[in-house]
């Protein structure tokens, strides 16, 4: 997935999550902590999301 697609909705709770963790800027550095931190939020979010997915759609006993 190389361009994946963002609802402003999602940009919007993303910069949430990015000012919460402080890995916002407002003006570019040379130290790409937070970038890199950016990238990091954004794996463990995907991951979360997958995960939560995952278990929604397992069969569940009794059913």
């Amino acid at each position: 997935m190389h361009n994946p697609v963002l609802l402003p909705e999602d940009i919007t709770a993303f910069a949430q999550l990015v000012e919460q963790r402080g890995l916002s800027e407002k003006l570019k550095t040379n130290d790409r902590s937070k970038l890199a931190g950016r990238i990091q939020l954004f794996h463990e979010a995907l991951t979360i999301g997958l995960a939560a997915l995952l278990q929604e759609s397992k069969p569940r006993d009794g059913s």
